[in-house]
């Protein structure tokens, strides 16, 4: 395109000779376009020489945001694949899913996300229970007893422990318990469950029911006072010869039976 100067535009058109007024009015008009299209090529061109003195990405995309369709369009784009950039600013990621860990919000926002509700904090105290964090009476009311146990139990899992828990270890504490400890709807399970923690079992007394256990034959898989799959395995088995109904959950009775066929 043949670029003209604005001072030569105009001086021509002060040369112009008289005319009637209507070609007046269209010369007037033409000045006015040529003079808008010589304004706007400067500003393109002092724009995309700022980005070239600034040389940064974000000086690069302004001047194509400011000009986009501009003369100089070519080279800014260029400019900024040089830079590693594309044209456009990457989006910002989609905002995550509640319960997530973001890094900005507190622990205890992050776990009110999550919205667990009086069953669920239930089942979850039942199932740290399960693994060897006593959280006291399974009520469904988060106070120090089960903070306690959580912060334990992720320090245990090498997480940071806050003792708010977040949505991917509340599915980790359900793996964890296992198929017999997630509290499911069968009812006389979770009775049992419930029973088994009013006991208050400590570690100590937990280890020497899987003792028991083992010398009568129900394998346990060690004995670290932790109930997981396989202690629960080996009550139900134990349960289920003696003729109770098979839950994986231990009674005060049951304690007291076993202790006598032991032995002990």
């Amino acid at each position: 395109m043949r670029k003209y100067s604005l001072g030569l535009v105009l001086g021509a058109a002060l040369a112009a000779p008289a005319a009637p007024a209507l070609a007046q009015q269209e010369l007037g008009e033409i000045v006015s376009g040529l003079a808008g299209a010589l304004i706007n090529q400067e500003l393109d061109k002092n724009a995309y020489i700022e980005a070239q003195n600034r040389n940064t990405v974000a000086a690069y995309r302004s001047y194509l945001q400011q000009f986009p369709k501009g003369a100089y369009r070519a080279n800014a784009e260029r400019a900024l694949a040089r830079l590693g950039a594309s044209v456009d600013p990457v989006k910002p990621d989609p905002k995550p899913l509640p319960g997530t860990d973001t890094g900005t919000t507190s622990p205890a926002s992050a776990e009110a996300t999550i919205g667990l509700t009086r069953s669920d904090r239930i089942r979850i105290q039942q199932q740290l229970t399960t693994l060897g964090y006593p959280t006291g009476v399974a009520d469904g009311l988060w106070g120090k007893n089960t903070r306690d146990a959580i912060a334990r139990w992720q320090g245990a899992n090498k997480v940071t422990a806050t003792g708010y828990l977040t949505a991917r270890q509340v599915e980790t504490i359900r793996q964890q318990a296992g198929a017999s400890g997630t509290g499911g709807g069968d009812n006389a399970t979770g009775d049992a469950q419930l029973e088994e923690n009013l006991l208050s079992l400590t570690r100590a007394e937990k280890r020497e029911i899987q003792r028991q256990l083992t010398a009568l034959g129900y394998r346990t898989g060690g004995t670290d006072g932790v109930f997981g799959r396989n202690t629960r395995t080996a009550l139900a088995s134990w349960q289920a010869d003696e003729g109770a109904a098979v839950t994986g959950y231990i009674t005060a009775d049951q304690v007291r039976e076993l202790r006598r066929q032991a032995g002990g």
